[in-house]
């Protein structure tokens, strides 16, 4: 075995240890390969970095090779054969090696197994499989499990592969389950197995989408009757209603450092508010993304309203229309004075909004600000000309539509590197 390939051996014997990989970006340094070294090295910062500080989001939008996707390094994952229905999903890498795998045959995995765990510290996966519980039971028997820490249960029931896996106990280090559907009667039973057993004694992060009238509210009151155990959670297109969110999150939100409740797009003014009175109760979530929920300015205005907001970093509220009066609420808030990431893509307002924004008791501590798909002209990028650039400010984000030539130059050197300009919304 040579050097380069002991080192690889070594990141997937120790797939928790960042000194191997630092190793590997030294040794690829030191033989002609110091983009790829430069890559390891910002993927290990990366996974340190919580999302809404300068260098992550650097990576996102000024150093998109240095991302998860990175595109340019691809040709140094394993390869799958052809056809095989086993694939790297998306993003691949994490901590500069392979770590998101799908799977579309039980019976393909079971013959690529062995080598990938050999080749890459894969850690998460993807399964799509129809299959047997029979089949889900060889699959939970594999010794590779014990290094999984993410699984995604992407179509099909999830019962199957959840009880095979819970059986089995060879999945001890698991930490984030995600269920692509949970539009399913017994979807709430079949949770409560999960977290009342060893499958769940480590999970610290709950995903779901999709679900029915009949099986949501007895999922939320188990979620509830579990609260405080997990750092994040998401609840995705579940059709919330204000009445549910108040339920459940009057006793859900504590110990959650992130909440995603984006594509409820019945959760409108009702949830807003409900979920704002549940952060009045002390949250300390760093975390909350609402996008697509139908929030108009009443919603925006109880959330800003709300103490809670103050220990969030990062807000996402795109695809929510509420205008410059609902900007104006958000940027009068001091609670959201900590605030580091702003998302406001969509949202329907114009220039005197980016003129409040700049005022935002929030402004001086921004890294990321979006403003993507508003009618914003060279009259609002005057506004952000004649603002400070917050010192922290790494990415501002703009559509290029309505400004013209001059306003785009002014902003670029304005702002330099941290100015995006996108052509289309």
């Amino acid at each position: 075995m040579d050097d380069h390939a002991a080192l690889i051996a070594a990141a997937c014997d120790r797939p928790d240890d960042d000194t191997p990989r630092l190793v590997l970006a030294d040794y690829l340094d030191d033989h002609g390969d110091p983009d790829r070294a430069a890559f390891v090295r910002a993927q290990v910062e990366l996974a340190r970095t919580p999302e809404w500080e300068p260098f992550a989001v650097e990576c996102r939008h000024r150093r998109p090779e240095w991302s998860d996707a990175g595109k340019p390094f691809r040709a140094a994952l394993p390869t799958f054969p052809a056809g095989w229905s086993v694939e790297w999903a998306e993003p691949p890498f994490r901590r500069g090696f392979g770590w998101r795998v799908r799977v579309g045959s039980l019976l393909a995995w079971q013959e690529v197994a062995d080598e990938l765990f050999r080749a890459a510290p894969v850690g998460a996966l993807h399964l799509r499989p129809s299959a047997t519980l029979d089949d889900w039971h060889r699959f939970a028997a594999g010794p590779w499990l014990a290094r999984i820490r993410e699984v995604h249960l992407e179509a099909g029931s999830p019962v199957e592969p959840v009880r095979a896996l819970a059986a089995a106990g060879t999945l001890a280090g698991l930490d984030s389950l995600h269920f692509r559907r949970a539009d399913l009667p017994g979807i709430d039973f079949l949770v409560a197995d999960v977290l009342a057993g060893p499958l769940g004694a480590n999970l610290r992060g709950l995903s779901f989408r999709l679900s029915i009238p009949s099986s949501l509210d007895d999922l939320l009151d188990v979620l509830a009757a579990h609260a405080g155990r997990f750092e994040k959670l998401a609840l995705r297109s579940m059709n919330l209603t204000g009445a549910q969110v108040g339920r459940w999150a009057a006793a859900g939100l504590h110990g959650l450092h992130g909440l995603d409740l984006s594509d409820n797009y019945v959760f409108s003014q009702d949830g807003a508010r409900a979920l704002a009175d549940a952060l009045a109760g002390g949250w300390t979530g760093h975390t909350l993304r609402l996008s697509r929920c139908g929030i108009a300015i009443p919603g925006v205005r109880a959330l800003a309203e709300a103490p809670g907001m103050a220990s969030v970093r990062l807000l996402d509220l795109s695809w929510n229309v509420f205008g410059p009066t609902g900007v104006q609420a958000l940027a009068a808030s001091p609670h959201l004075a900590g605030l580091r990431a702003l998302d406001l893509r969509h949202c329907g307002f114009g220039d005197q909004a980016v003129r409040r924004l700049v005022r935002g008791t929030f402004w001086p501590n921004l890294t990321e600000l979006d403003l993507r798909g508003n009618p914003i002209t060279d009259r609002g990028a005057g506004y952000l000309m004649a603002a400070p650039a917050a010192p922290d400010l790494t990415a501002l984000l703009v559509s290029g539509r309505h400004l013209r030539g001059p306003a785009r130059a002014t902003l670029a050197k304005h702002y330099g590197g941290r100015v995006v300009i996108e052509n289309d919304d």
